[in-house]
């Protein structure tokens, strides 16, 4: 049997190519012979270097993005070497230009895909690591760079500048690790010298975050308390900044300027200190991969500290600190105290804003923010609904702005806002041009909200606009396009009149065999929204033999309910005088009262069919079929008595129409109507007569409700079974169906708002930051956990978002 054979590749040295724009790999490539004995042999070792050219490296060169692609194309990188192709990048940069490009950003590249840590690194530089100054450091001069650690300040400063260097390379990060005493070492003087010199610090912190950058590696600077010191840093370079803004504003109340050799000594002051802060937030926002330790850092305010680096210019600074803001507004406690430091006002000065990289974490921050209504109306005072919308056609920010918009849509008084942007007709263009709807949650829960405003569906109709939108909603069946049709149709009459020609093609949509359910419902409620007067219902019922299309559609438990509730709406619209004797004969409104005995504790379905009976009542033969051959007059005094506002005020108008309409009745009705309304008051002094007359009194005949009363020729010989005390439910509301069918209520907050989206898709899986690693090792180096900081707020400010757990689940981002 032959022996078989492997090869084994050895990564070796990368370098940039002396002679060329390139990168070159070197790596050994090893053939192995495995005999059926199972011993391995190398047959061949033999040394060999890949050359990967750079043709496109220009000053606007997205370096960071450019990194990842060569790693991912170069099988020989792995992926934990693209901090050093992304070095070796910035070395071409800086050889071919001349210049050292790596403080910039490129405002052009597609970060919409990214999260947060994609962001941060490859939109901005890591701070000290990336600036720091080039040194020939080699980890086989570890040991002397630790004995340096004894020297002056000057020498340590140097040592740690060179241990900086070498935890910079990812591949030597293990042996730091192993080292015994370098990290205790480290962080001892960063206690005793960090204070005295930022360099000493920024090299320390530098090390220490690079470590920070493994979730496995963490228990290192716990171990060390080493997130101890570094809050103490940030608190301590905070009061030098206040105190140095004191000193400035004296100065000009005084009347005194900075001579120009001030000004740039305090500029390279703050712009080093920005660096400190960027290495120290960064590490922190590492660790705060553990719930516990960030429970530790907003003990000790955290939040407050960030919020203050809002009013820093660099750019690096705001990514970073806007994006550990977002992870941390995730709870309650921390949006409250980010609402305390005006938050709102400090974002809404960076929308828009010339780097890409910072618009797109402010606005995933004013995202998660939004979902506070006091927050909400705060970014409108400031005005953020025009400046959102002008980002609609960057694809780079059109997922965030979209939902920042929808959340604020969900106040009706914002609704009429978007009128007086180019919002409404960029939606429509979207609508228009999305092939799947269901792929556009946001911007259908965002049409169907605004939609609900009388102006904002006149403008979505101007022109051809509800010509093109039909078409689409007709020619693809789709009933997420007719979620927004039907929404327009429930406008002002002026609105509704567009729809006349439409009335009949959408009929013959509904006839149609293949017609989904979904589809099915959103038709029949736009039909039933269309009352327009004067419009030849008469004509189209017959064409197309609605009624026993309607009929066949009011079956219990065997027609879906939402089906039903449309059609019964939908009978009242094209109810009339000519109809009438044909909607008794067809058996419709035997169904209707039939209908109403099944759903009488469903009270959506009580209050439309009560409304359609008070139509009914208006037309002669469906009159006398209710009145005569129904007890329909004891159901609607019955729901004189009923929870819900809108059920009594509707009841109480189609007992009005009974009285109206039949004298012999009315008296009847009139009397029912007083016990009713009067009913506590008339038990009171039913018992006081009982009481007064014994045992034997006499009690009167007629019940309160009518049960004994002679009705004539309604009296049926069947007793009536129907609750009393109850009602028929309290849960419907005070709106009525028809005049809010979807937006927010049924499907802009339920649907694709709070509950779906809001929490489930969007805060917790695309922008809530959820730990980074799991399982990591975590000791506590901060005061006790805060009990009430428990996540409390995933419960009982999110309340039914998303899906939380007994820790406290994520409610709003990535």
């Amino acid at each position: 049997m032959s022996a078989e054979t492997k090869k084994k590749i050895r990564l070796g040295k990368i370098e940039v190519e002396d002679s060329e724009c390139a990168i070159v790999v070197h790596y050994e490539a090893e053939t192995l012979l495995k005999h059926p004995s199972g011993e391995t042999e190398v047959a061949e070792r033999k040394q060999s270097q890949k050359k990967i050219k750079i043709k496109t490296l220009n000053a606007s060169s997205n370096i960071p993005l450019l990194a990842a692609e060569v790693t991912e194309k170069c099988k020989l990188i792995p992926s934990s070497r693209i901090g050093l192709v992304e070095e070796l990048l910035y070395k071409l940069q800086k050889r071919e230009l001349g210049v050292d490009y790596r403080g910039s950003h490129d405002s052009g590249g597609d970060y919409a895909g990214f999260n947060d840590q994609e962001l941060i690194k490859r939109a901005s530089q890591q701070s000290g690591q990336q600036r720091a100054q080039e040194l020939d450091a080699s980890v086989d001069e570890l040991d002397q760079y630790m004995e340096a650690l004894y020297e002056d300040l000057k020498e340590k400063v140097k040592a740690t500048a060179k241990i900086c260097q070498l935890a910079r390379r990812t591949e030597l990060i293990e042996v730091l690790l192993g080292h015994e005493t370098l990290f205790g070492a480290l962080a001892r003087v960063l206690r005793e010298d960090g204070r005295k010199s930022m360099d000493l610090a920024i090299n320390i912190l530098t090390v220490f975050f690079a470590v920070s950058n493994f979730s496995q590696c963490h228990h290192v600077i716990s171990e060390h308390q080493v997130g101890d010191m570094t809050m103490r840093i940030i608190d301590l370079e905070l009061k030098r900044s206040a105190d140095r803004e004191v000193e400035l504003k004296e100065m000009q109340q005084a009347g005194k300027k900075l001579s120009e050799e001030q000004t740039q000594k305090l500029d390279k002051a703050e712009r080093k200190q920005e660096r400190l802060l960027y290495v120290c937030f960064y590490m922190l926002l590492n660790l705060a991969e553990d719930v516990t330790i960030e429970r530790k850092m907003k003990k000790r305010n955290i939040t407050v500290y960030l919020c203050k680096m809002l009013e820093r210019k660099n750019v690096d600074l705001l990514i970073l600190a806007t994006t550990f803001l977002k992870k941390l507004s995730i709870y309650k406690e921390n949006k409250d105290k980010m609402a305390e430091c005006n938050i709102v006002d400090k974002l809404t000065k960076f929308v828009p804003v010339s780097n890409d990289v910072l618009l797109l974490c402010v606005l995933r921050l004013l995202l998660n923010l939004s979902f506070d209504p006091e927050l909400r109306d705060n970014m409108v005072r400031n005005g953020l609904i025009p400046k959102v919308v002008e980002l609609f056609p960057n694809p780079n920010f059109q997922h965030e702005s979209m939902a920042l918009l929808y959340h604020i849509s969900m106040d009706d008084k914002c609704k009429s806002m978007f009128t007086y942007t180019n919002a409404i007709p960029m939606i429509l263009n979207m609508l228009l041009q999305v092939e799947d709807l269901h792929s556009a949650p946001v911007l259908i829960a965002l049409a169907v909200n605004l939609t609900q405003n009388q102006r904002n569906a006149e403008v979505m109709c101007e022109g051809d606009g509800l010509a093109m939108l039909m078409d689409r909603a007709m020619a693809h069946a789709d009933p997420l396009a007719f979620k927004v049709v039907r929404n327009i149709s429930q406008q002002d009459e002026s609105v509704k009149l567009l729809f006349a020609p439409y009335i009949a093609p959408m009929v013959d949509a509904l006839k149609d065999p293949a017609t989904s359910t979904d589809l099915l419902v959103e038709i029949l409620g736009t039909l039933g929204n269309l009352n327009i007067p004067h419009f030849d219902y008469t004509n189209l019922v017959y064409q197309h033999d609605l009624l026993s299309f309607l009929t066949s559609h009011i079956h219990p438990g065997v027609v879906e309910d939402d089906i039903m509730l449309e059609v019964v709406i939908f009978t009242g619209t094209i109810a009339n005088e000519a109809l009438a004797m044909d909607l008794v004969n067809s058996g419709l409104v035997e169904k209707l009262y039939e209908l109403m005995s099944e759903k009488k504790d469903d009270d959506e379905f009580v209050l439309q069919i009560t409304f359609t009976f008070s139509r009914l009542l208006l037309f002669n033969a469906t009159r006398e079929a209710l009145l005569h051959y129904t007890q329909v007059v004891l159901y609607l005094v019955e729901l004189l008595q009923d929870n819900n506002k809108e059920v009594r005020k509707t009841a109480d108008v189609a007992l009005d129409l009974v009285i109206d309409s039949d004298e012999e009745l009315a008296e009847k009705v009139r009397q029912m109507k007083f016990e009713a309304h009067n009913h506590d008051w008339l038990e009171i002094i039913e018992s006081d007569d009982v009481a007064a007359s014994g045992d034997g009194a006499h009690v009167h005949d007629e019940h309160i409700y009518g049960r004994g009363v002679d009705m004539g020729d309604m009296e049926s010989d069947d007793e009536v079974d129907y609750d009393t005390g109850d009602g028929y439910g309290a849960a419907y509301g005070d709106a009525a169906y028809g005049d809010a069918a979807y937006g927010d209520a049924a499907y802009g907050d339920a649907a694709y708002g709070d509950a779906a989206y809001g929490d489930a898709a969007y805060a917790d899986a695309a922008y809530a930051d959820a730990a980074y690693g799991e399982g990591m090792q975590q000791q506590e180096f901060w005061a006790e956990d805060d009990p009430e900081y428990d996540g409390d707020y995933a419960r009982d400010y999110a309340g039914g978002y998303a899906g939380t757990d007994a820790d406290g689940a994520l409610i709003y981002d990535s």
